[in-house]
C-alpha cells in the first residue's frame, strides 16, 4: 500500500492510463479511416456501375419510346385496337417489335448476340417465323398484350379468350419465349390500369425462360415499354402492349469475374423487382436469407439509395442498392451489390493486433521511461522528503544535496537556505528563551518584538537566599555560579509548573510574575503554591547539595505596568509600580524558611495556607503602615 502512495506509483499511474488512451484512440481513427477507405472503394465502383446502367437506359429509352407510340398510330394497328381482334394485333405487332428487338440488341450487346449454334453451347438460337431473327435464349424479347384490367393475354397460367387468337399460328419453338408467373399485374390490387398508365410509362418486370432438357426456368428481368391502346374514335383506354428487352447482367458478371480475385473480396450483384432479387451471381443459398433481409430493409428505407450491413452465414456483408424507377407506379426496382466484408473484417482483426503489439511494446517502454524518469525525480523528492522530517524532530543541521542545475536542483538549493535560516531564527529563539521567559518570548514573537505597556492586576514574587554574603565569601566563581545556577535552575522549573514567568534573576534573587503578560485567573493562588514548593524544592536540595542554602520568600498583589522596557537596542519586559516594591520588601523581611505576603494576597490565597498575621509595620520606600502575613513552609 505504502508503494501505490509513492511518487513513481503516481507517475506510473498517470503515464499508463494516457498511453492506453492514445492507442485506443489511434487504433480507433485507423480502424475508421480503413474500413471508409475499403467501403468508398466498392462504393465508387458500384456508383459506376449504376451510371453505366443509367446511360445505357437513357439510350434505350431515347431510341424506342417514340418508336413505339409510332407503332400505336398506324391505322391498321388503330383499325385492330378498335375491332379488338387481338389475332390482328399479333400478325401487325410481333414481327415489328421483333426486329426492333434485333436491332436494338445488336446495337446495346454485339458481343452477346451469336446467330451460330457452336456460340450458343450446341443450343441453335430461337428463329422468329419467316425471318432471320435470331435470338439467345437470355435475349428473347418480352411480347404481351394487357387487357383493360390488367391481365395478361399470353400468360401460360391464365390464357384469357383472346389470348387465343393471339397466340394462333405460333409454333412449339416461337412458344418458348419469356413467360410470367402471374396472369395479372398483382401490384395493381384494387386500382384500375386505366388510372395508372397514363401515357407510356417503363418499369421492370420479372420474367422466366422455360428450362430445357429438364432444367429449372431461368428467371431475368425485363426493362418492359408499356404503351397504352386506346380507341382511335372516342379514346376508351383499350389495353396496352408490353414490349420488354433484356436488362443486361453483363456487368454484374464482369464485375464479379473481376473481383473475385480480388484480395478485397468479390462483389456480386443482381436486380430486386417484384419483391424477389434476381441474379446470376450471388449464391443460391445466400439468396433467400438475402432477399428477407432485402425485403425488410427496402420497406423501412424506401429511398432512391441507402447501404446497411447484414449477416449471412454468420459474415457480415455490406449491401448497397439504388433505385432505378423512383416515381414510377411500377414496382420497385433496384440495382443490388453485395460484397463481403470478411476481408476487411480480417483486416481490422490484424491491425488490431498489430497495433496491441505496438501498445504493449509502447507501454514496456513506457514502464522503463518512467522507472528512468521517476528514479531521477523520486531520489531528489524523497530526500526532501527525508530532510523536512528530520528538521520536524528539530535537527536544523540537516542538508540535502544539489546533483542537478534544473528545478529539483533549484529547490534542493533553496531548501538549504531555508533551512540554515531556520537554524538561525532557532539560535535567536534559544538565546532569547534564555534571557527571557519563554512565554513572554512567545509572545515578543507573536507581536514583532512589542509588548507595550498596560495596566494589570499582578502578583509579584520575590525569592532570596539568606546569608548569600557569608556562604560564598571566599568559593571562587566557577563554582559560585555552578552552585546559582543549580538553585535557579530548579526554583524556575517550580515557577514554570505554576504558571508563573520569570521575570529577572538580581544576584542570588530571583523575581517571577504571576498574571503578566497573561492572567490565568487565579494567579494570587498559584503565587502561593508556587512560594510553597519552592521551600520544599529547596530542602530536597539541601540534602545533596554541597553549600545548603536558606531562602525567604515575599508576595504581593495589585495593579502595575506592564511591558517592554530599556532601549531600540536592548529590551525587557518587567513590571513597575508600588505592589513591586512591596513584594521587595516584604522578601527582605521574610526569615529562612517563611513567606510573607500582603493582605491582598492572603485574601485570595487565604483556603490554600495557614498564616499568621504580623504586627502593622512601617517599610522602606512604603509611606503607609503594612499589615503582612507570614507562613511557613
Amino acid at each position: 500500500m505504502k508503494w501505490i502512495t509513492s511518487f513513481r506509483a503516481k507517475l506510473i499511474f498517470t503515464v499508463f492510463p494516457v498511453v492506453a488512451a492514445v492507442t485506443v484512440i489511434a487504433l480507433w481513427m485507423a480502424e475508421r479511416r480503413f474500413s471508409a477507405t475499403y467501403r468508398r472503394l466498392f462504393a465508387e465502383q458500384f456508383e459506376a456501375q449504376v451510371g453505366a446502367l443509367s446511360v445505357a437506359k437513357q439510350r434505350r429509352f431515347d431510341a424506342l419510346s417514340t418508336r413505339l407510340r409510332e407503332l400505336t398510330e398506324q391505322p391498321a394497328v388503330m383499325a385492330a385496337v378498335k375491332k379488338k381482334d387481338f389475332k390482328e394485333l399479333r400478325h401487325l405487332l410481333r414481327p415489328q417489335l421483333e426486329a426492333l428487338a434485333g436491332e436494338r440488341l445488336q446495337s446495346e450487346m454485339p458481343a452477346l448476340r451469336r446467330p451460330e449454334a457452336s456460340k450458343n453451347g450446341g443450343r441453335p438460337p430461337v428463329q422468329a417465323k419467316g425471318r432471320d431473327l435470331r435470338f439467345l435464349p437470355g435475349q428473347l424479347p418480352f411480347i404481351d398484350l394487357i387487357d383493360a384490367q390488367g391481365n395478361f393475354l399470353a400468360a401460360p397460367q391464365q390464357r384469357l379468350p383472346g389470348a387465343a387468337a393471339f397466340l394462333e399460328g405460333s409454333t412449339g419453338e416461337e412458344l418458348a419465349e419469356v413467360r410470367r408467373q402471374g396472369g395479372k399485374l398483382p401490384w395493381l390490387g384494387e386500382r384500375k390500369l386505366e388510372e395508372v398508365l397514363k401515357e407510356q410509362e417503363v418499369g421492370y418486370l420479372h420474367v422466366e425462360l422455360p428450362g430445357r432438357d429438364g432444367r429449372p426456368a431461368l428467371e431475368q428481368v425485363r426493362e418492359v415499354f408499356i404503351t397504352p391502346l386506346r380507341d382511335p374514335e372516342d379514346g376508351k383506354f383499350v389495353g396496352a402492349f408490353i414490349f420488354g428487352l433484356p436488362l443486361t447482367t453483363f456487368a454484374d458478371n464482369l464485375l464479379a469475374s473481376q473481383t473475385r480475385r480480388s484480395e478485397f473480396g468479390e462483389i456480386m450483384g443482381g436486380i430486386w423487382v417484384e419483391d424477389r432479387l434476381v441474379t446470376t451471381t450471388i449464391p443460391p443459398d445466400q439468396r433467400e436469407e438475402l432477399s428477407a433481409l432485402l425485403q425488410e430493409g427496402l420497406a423501412t428505407k424506401r429511398k432512391a439509395g441507402h447501404d446497411f450491413t447484414v449477416p449471412i452465414d454468420g459474415v457480415r456483408h455490406q449491401v448497397l442498392f439504388r433505385v432505378l424507377n423512383p416515381g414510377s407506379p411500377f414496382p420497385l426496382a433496384a440495382q443490388v451489390n453485395l460484397y463481403s466484408l470478411a476481408a476487411l473484417d480480417a483486416e481490422i482483426s490484424e491491425l488490431r493486433r498489430n497495433v496491441a503489439g505496438v501498445a504493449v511494446s509502447a507501454l514496456a517502454l513506457a514502464l522503463g521511461a518512467v522507472m528512468l524518469v521517476s528514479r531521477t525525480l523520486s531520489r531528489p523528492v524523497k530526500e526532501l522528503s527525508q530532510a523536512t522530517r528530520e528538521i520536524e524532530m528539530g535537527n536544523f543541521s540537516v542538508r540535502v544535496p544539489v546533483r542537478r542545475r534544473d528545478e529539483l536542483g533549484a529547490l534542493a538549493a533553496s531548501f538549504n537556505q531555508m533551512v540554515s535560516g531556520l537554524a538561525l531564527q532557532e539560535r535567536y529563539r534559544s538565546v532569547l528563551n534564555a534571557v527571557a521567559d519563554r512565554t513572554v518570548a512567545q509572545q515578543l514573537i507573536e507581536r514583532s518584538g512589542r509588548l507595550g505597556g498596560e495596566l494589570r492586576h499582578v502578583t509579584m514574587l520575590f525569592c532570596d537566599i539568606r546569608g548569600f554574603t557569608a556562604i560564598t565569601e571566599g568559593m571562587q566563581p566557577g563554582e559560585l555560579i555552578e552552585m546559582l545556577n543549580e538553585h535557579m535552575t530548579a526554583l524556575t522549573e517550580v515557577a514554570y509548573e505554576h504558571g508563573g514567568i520569570v521575570d529577572k534573576f538580581v544576584g542570588d534573587l530571583i523575581m517571577v510574575l504571576f498574571g503578566a503578560p497573561m492572567s490565568t485567573g487565579s494567579d494570587a493562588a498559584r503565587a502561593v503554591q508556587c512560594a510553597q514548593e519552592m521551600l520544599k524544592k529547596r530542602r530536597e536540595l539541601n540534602q545533596t547539595c554541597k553549600h545548603p542554602l536558606e531562602v525567604g520568600i515575599g508576595i504581593a498583589t495589585g495593579s502595575v505596568v506592564a511591558g517592554c522596557m530599556g532601549s531600540d537596542q536592548r529590551l525587557s519586559y518587567t513590571v513597575i509600580g508600588h505592589r513591586v516594591n512591596l513584594a521587595s520588601r516584604l522578601c527582605s523581611i521574610a526569615m529562612p524558611g517563611e513567606i510573607v505576603m500582603d493582605e491582598e494576597t492572603y485574601a485570595e490565597a487565604r483556603s490554600l495556607i495557614y498564616a499568621e498575621p504580623m504586627p502593622p509595620m512601617q517599610l522602606k520606600g512604603i509611606s503607609e503602615p503594612v499589615h503582612p502575613w507570614r507562613a511557613h513552609g
